[in-house]
């Protein structure tokens, strides 16, 4: 693998320890917990440890395909997979695991970001450009995931405790978990898990063996937490995730060939190692709540074959997180600081263009914000501003500087008690930044020397209503990302230029609802969006940027009886067909719609501990279809370049809670 230099650990040192010193003397008057929602009104999106439990998810498309505004494309094998948010792609999103940044980019063929589902205890999705206080460059909104820790796993009455789970799925794929968990003393608690996924070549609708799709994958969460005092915790956790298998160059496309470079099969590895500190605690004195979060993240790639070719990346970046809130009489207050650290290598340069470049780059942001929720009931304002000073130097030597002011407002007010109606504007600001680290692999890819920060708006109005056990909500919005940077062909350079290459626009709405009664629940929402980037739709080539999909409709029902032990569901997603212009084609082709069915039963005969059996079909009628979001038909090669979805998928799993 590859070897970052060292870097003195004065950014973590300096900041935390003074800091941790203070306040393990503060006051430890136990205070109520005071929580401060976004202040950005989106529509919103959370995803529960029950939910992935239930459909025994295992890669980004089991743990989105419920929200009908977020979509992945790259077929069925995790790392190809790509998420997108109305359209846009996750480069453009702030993405976070316990707090570390993970929005990088290795490789455009990869996936951002490989993790178990079992280890996730709920995922934030912060849609449109989000609030000040989701950190800088949160163009297109964000996404937070949180894992496990040992509170929540352990049984209220027990100080240790473990769970062993083996599951098997039909579309050829095993896997199997054991973690170990519990409290040290009265004030530690730990978790130990580890778990592994092997699956084969799945198939898709059509009964078709899908190579180059199997996949090994292992993953580690260890996690320390220690309470100290009633109103401070400082807790530790680190994360290793690795992916390998054989597959084709361009992970998420079928092999073709290439005068330069064919997408031939060759060896990939991909991992992802990251450590957290957080620090809690009511400290008073006008503070309601302190939050520090400090991080260090590192992904690796390696592709090679055995013609030569030998490619990989690094990514790395660590920061640091302050936030504080405070209670004004009816009025809530949020406000901190963000730094953030970043470096890229390659782990061989080729350089046909004569355009030499180190192999490296290197990148900063510092950030201040302040938030507020002002309650004149019915009425609440909120207001944010966030500032930012970015620095980037790339490989060739250029040093690129950009700063400026990212401003929310919102206006909420309860027209009665189950009205609710909403409004709002967020702007956000992303610097000039490191170009994917692939580029740094072929030094052909020069910044020009006079690009511009990219700046994104978002403009939205909404409704909530909610009656007895109905509710009902939705959302419209238009949202403008200027001076987006991409990689051009240009005269002046043989390689082709980095600059700004114009305006992203995107419009779109989602309108939801939900029912609950007893043991009973179900749901219809519906979304679209019409991404447009210089006046033209967003086509498959708008790596970086995003791809377009049809109108998405996802229903599901499911019932929750025998005193809580058993639960049957069922959800559908529906997509609409809609027609585009492929890549190298002069004429319009039509992309599909599909529908796709999942239903799940879940027995837990004991309840939370004990044993219980799960039982998930995954695409129940085995649909053959591509997800619109998977790169489509390319007119250079004349046919499809992405893979289908796999077909029929019966998984059954089986876990044992001491």
């Amino acid at each position: 693998m590859y070897h970052h230099p060292p870097h003195t650990p004065t950014l973590l040192a300096a900041l935390l320890l003074p800091l941790f010193s203070g306040l393990a003397l503060a006051n430890e008057v136990e205070l109520n917990t005071i929580t401060i929602e976004a202040s950005t009104p989106t529509q919103d999106n959370t995803v529960s440890a029950a939910e992935i439990t239930q459909s025994q998810a295992r890669d980004l498309n089991d743990l989105y395909r419920r929200d009908a505004e977020i979509a992945v494309g790259g077929g069925a094998n995790p790392i190809a997979q790509k998420v997108y948010i109305r359209g846009m792609e996750e480069s453009l999103l702030s993405m976070t695991v316990d707090g570390a940044y993970n929005s990088g980019k290795v490789y455009h063929h990869q996936s951002a970001l490989i993790i178990d589902p079992q280890l996730i205890k709920r995922i934030e999705v912060e849609k449109g450009t989000a609030a000040a206080s989701a950190g800088p460059g949160a163009l297109g909104g964000a996404i937070r995931i949180s894992t496990l820790d040992g509170r929540d796993l352990l049984a209220d009455d027990r100080r240790f405790g473990a769970k062993l789970s083996a599951g098997l799925a039909s579309n050829r794929g095993v896997r199997g978990l054991a973690s170990s968990y519990g409290k040290l003393g009265e004030q530690a608690d730990f978790l130990l898990s580890a778990s592994r996924l092997d699956t084969r070549n799945y198939r898709d609708g059509a009964g078709n063996q899908i190579a180059h799709s199997d996949t090994e994958q292992q993953h580690l969460l260890a996690k320390v937490g220690l309470d100290l005092g009633s109103s401070q915790r400082l807790s530790f956790g680190y994360q290793a995730s690795e992916d390998e298998g054989v597959r084709d160059a361009r992970a998420n496309m079928v092999a073709f060939p290439h005068p330069v470079l064919p997408n031939d099969p060759i060896p990939q590895n991909l991992q992802r190692r990251t450590s957290t500190l957080a620090y809690t605690a009511q400290p008073g004195h006008g503070v309601d709540r302190l939050a520090v979060n400090a991080y260090h993240n590192q992904v690796e790639t390696e592709r090679t074959n055995l013609a030569g070719r030998n490619w990989g990346e690094a990514l790395r970046s660590q920061g640091v997180d302050l936030a504080l809130q405070s209670a004004l009489g009816a009025h809530l207050l949020k406000y901190g600081l963000n730094w953030r650290e970043e470096d890229s290598a390659a782990r061989a340069i080729r350089n046909p263009y004569n355009l030499t470049g180190s192999g490296r780059e290197d990148a900063s942001v510092g950030g201040a914000y302040i938030e507020g929720l002002l309650d004149f009931s019915p009425l609440e304002l909120s207001l944010g501003l966030r500032h930012d000073r970015y620095r980037y130097q790339d490989n060739h030597g250029q040093t690129f500087r950009s700063s400026g002011a990212s401003p929310s407002a919102g206006l909420a007010w309860q027209a009665n008690a189950a009205l609710r109606l909403k409004l709002g504007y967020a702007k956000a600001l992303r610097g000039v930044g490191m170009k994917e680290a692939f580029m740094l692999d072929i030094a052909r890819w020069k910044n020009v020397a006079n690009i511009e920060a990219e700046q994104a708006s978002n403009r939205e109005i909404g409704f909530e209503y909610r009656q007895g056990g109905f509710s009902l909500n939705g959302n419209a919005y238009r949202q403008l990302i200027a001076n987006y940077i991409t990689t051009v062909a240009c005269a002046s350079s043989a390689g082709g230029c980095r600059q700004n290459a114009g305006a992203a626009r995107i419009s779109g709405y989602e309108l939801g609802s939900a029912y609950a009664q007893g043991g009973f629940s179900a749901g219809l929402s519906v979304a679209h969006s019409k991404p447009r980037f210089n006046g033209q739709p967003f086509s498959d080539a708008e790596l970086g940027l995003g791809t377009s999909s049809g109108r998405s409709w996802v229903l599901r029902s499911a019932y929750r009886g025998w005193d809580d032990k058993l639960e049957l569901g069922w959800y559908a997603r529906l997509v609409e067909g809609f027609d585009y212009r492929p890549v190298g084609s002069s004429s319009q082709r039509r992309k599909a719609g599909y529908g796709v069915h999942d239903v799940y039963a879940n027995w837990q005969p004991r309840g939370k501990q004990g044993p219980s059996l799960n039982l998930a079909v995954k695409n129940l009628f085995d649909k053959f279809y591509y997800d619109q979001a998977t790169y489509g038909w390319n007119g250079y090669q004349n046919k499809q370049l992405g893979y289908a979805e796999a077909g029929r998928d019966v998984r059954v799993e089986a876990a044992w809670t001491f």
